[in-house]
């Protein structure tokens, strides 16, 4: 009974020693992917759900590039669940019209993440035109056995930020095609009256 005692207090130890070097190994990867990825504290947070009391879920997003007109440009989109009893999410992107969505419509299901996980996803998208556009997180959440449906807007400004100016109206006919005049209207008769003398 000595020795078996001894040998799982052995046990116990190696085992012990090999959860701290994986642990370790782990938070020395996850301080890699921190100086990697902006920290939400500096990111934007979408409008929507999350400004809701007891909102299960918060959205924020970062644009890495400034938004050029006919150029791709990647956004960060961090999900931030904000209860323990989140059991799912997922959900879609969407975006205005002169906004083209590129890559990552879809937002994959997270299954029972933890409270204040971050949960990341990449989109690419293209302005076509100059303006103001909103992209938007459209995420269900089931959530202590109830299904709830929440959408996240970001606004994104591309080039100027100006509307494009609509085109310019067509030019009326120049001086030199003028209508052909009117012709003069024809004078009037002239009446001569004689008066005879009196003899």
């Amino acid at each position: 009974m000595r020795n078996l005692a001894l040998g799982l207090a052995v046990a116990g130890l190696f085992s012990g020693c090999g959860s701290n070097t994986s642990s370790g190994g782990a938070s020395k990867a996850a301080g890699a992917a921190r100086r990697v990825i902006k920290p939400t504290d500096t990111l934007v947070t979408a409008l929507g759900m999350a400004k809701a009391p007891g909102a299960p879920v918060q959205v924020k997003f970062d644009v890495r590039d400034r938004p050029d007109v006919g150029q791709p440009v990647d956004i960060d989109l961090v999900i931030v669940p904000r209860s323990a009893a989140v059991d799912r999410i997922y959900g879609r992107v969407e975006t205005d019209e002169g906004l083209e969505l590129l890559e990552g419509g879809q937002i994959g299901a997270s299954e029972r993440p933890a409270e204040g996980a971050e949960i990341h996803h990449s989109i690419k998208v293209r302005p076509t035109r100059s303006g103001v556009f909103t992209f938007s997180a459209l995420l269900n959440v089931d959530a202590g056995g109830q299904s709830l449906t929440g959408t996240f807007a970001m606004p994104l400004i591309a080039g100027s930020g100006e509307p494009d100016q609509p085109g310019k109206p067509v030019p009326p006919a120049s001086a030199g095609a003028r209508a052909p005049a009117a012709p003069a209207p024809a004078a009037a008769p002239t009446t001569r009256t004689t008066t005879a003398a009196a003899h």
